[in-house]
């Protein structure tokens, strides 16, 4: 093993660590750009190899930079102002709001990649809540567990499936991940929003004249009015659910026939391509795209890299307790134990990226798709045991403290654990049960 590269790897993921615990220092992007500069700048690998290493990460890039430029336009056009407005309309009692929000949001963020929902989101939440006079701090937990239960579905709900959509060697990842997650997924929306209803219903507006005007004032889900015109000036309204559908029946309809399988990613490139092509506001709609995350994840796989050339991830394989293809059963609760606890550690993402090449060297790959769903669903329900669990929560957390509302980590481990162990629960029956 290479000592240069492991101490690169463990400079890299102490600085995560370090800001995680504090709560404060340098973004997460500039800590893993500046890894990946140390990698090539220290001899762990060359600068062919971190070319090779971005070239092969480049689908997962290219599908990122696609849903980020869709929830861009999403955003300018108001349509997730719109669904929030409507969802408060759909609680007819207030005690009811944190259930409809949280199946809402976590619908939504099955379609929309969750960081790019919650920088969205926060403050639209917080809009909601002056306007309903309670505080903003339920529904904003409310959002941030919405997002990790509900991107559990799809392979583009969260940067950690799309990981593995896009390197574990799935065949058909849209179709793998319903077959597998579809059942748990919403058995953890309908109790999970059943719960932060009962936990949240003493934060709820009181019933009465007031709010029923705030609900009567909420908009139909389809507005009313020429729609012509709004999709001329908003064609992401048509452009987004089209391309999600798309990608959709084509991944499924290449599992079922002779039908060559297109890539994902590239059904969203040629989507968000047609936007920014049609669209009238395309300059306001590039420079709001989130340009940082794409960067964290270009240094993120320079960093892996640079563990895998350097021996690094073979050494780790010998501490890694999972059992081979053999034992899927055993392989499945190791997988999201493990994954539960290291994503506290250096959060949900890095945690899949050093995982994948551990699983590949213990020989997984196709043919043992219900490993890969372990990891990526383990994985994202561990962004609800604590605010450290994933990136979405930390942008949570800053979007709200630069709005004046902070979310303490005792506060969010108090309602999250709980529900990050009823949905692993669930996950891990239903994945037993589905072998």
């Amino acid at each position: 093993m290479n000592d240069v590269a492991a101490v690169v790897l463990a400079v890299v993921f102490a600085a995560v660590i370090g800001r995680q615990l504090a709560g404060r220092g340098p973004p997460l992007w500039t800590v893993f750009v500046a890894g990946g500069l140390l990698t090539v700048a220290a001899g762990v690998l060359t600068l062919a190899g971190a070319e090779e290493a971005l070239a092969s990460a480049a689908p997962t890039l290219v599908f990122l930079l696609s849903l980020f430029v869709f929830a861009s336009a999403l955003e300018s056009a108001g349509a997730l102002d719109h669904l929030a407005r409507w969802l408060v309309g759909v609680a007819r009692r207030p005690e009811d709001l944190g259930f409809y929000l949280f199946v809402g949001i976590g619908l939504v963020s099955a379609a929309l990649i969750n960081d790019a929902l919650v920088v969205i989101g926060v403050p639209i939440l917080i809009a909601a809540a002056a306007q309903l006079r309670i505080p903003p701090k339920p529904l904003l937990l409310v959002l941030a567990f919405g997002v990790t239960v509900g991107s559990t579905l799809t392979p583009f709900g969260n940067p950690q499936n799309l990981l593995v959509a896009t390197q574990s060697g799935l065949p058909f990842p849209v179709v793998t991940f319903l077959r597998y997650l579809a059942v748990p997924t919403a058995i953890n929306l309908l109790l999970g929003g059943l719960f932060l209803r009962w936990s949240f219903r003493r934060w709820m507006p009181v019933a009465g004249p007031e709010y029923d005007r705030s609900r009567q004032a909420a908009p139909p889900f389809w507005p009313a009015g020429p729609w012509g015109p709004r999709l001329r000036s908003r064609p992401v309204l048509a452009i987004f659910p089209a391309t999600m559908a798309l990608l959709v029946v084509l991944d499924i309809a290449s599992a079922g026939t002779p039908i060559r399988s297109v890539p994902v990613w590239e059904v969203a490139l040629a989507g968000a391509a047609l936007l920014v092509v049609v669209s009238p506001h395309r300059a306001t709609m590039l420079r709001r795209t989130n340009w940082s995350i794409l960067a964290l994840f270009a240094g993120l796989f320079v960093v892996v890299a640079g563990a895998s050339a350097g021996g690094v991830i073979a050494a780790l394989e010998a501490y890694l307790p999972v059992a081979g293809p053999g034992h899927p059963l055993e392989a499945i609760g190791t997988v999201v134990a493990s994954s539960l606890a290291g994503s506290q550690l250096v959060s949900n993402v890095p945690w899949v990226a050093l995982q994948l090449p551990l699983l590949h060297g213990l020989g997984y790959g196709a043919g043992t798709p219900e490993v890969w769903m372990a990891l990526a669903a383990g994985s994202t329900l561990a962004g609800n045991v604590s605010l450290l669990g994933a990136v979405s929560n930390l942008i949570v957390v800053d979007r709200a403290a630069a709005k004046g509302v902070r979310v303490r980590l005792g506060e969010f481990v108090r309602y999250g654990l709980p529900l990050a162990a009823m949905t692993t629960a669930v996950l891990i029956a239903c994945l037993a049960v589905g072998l």
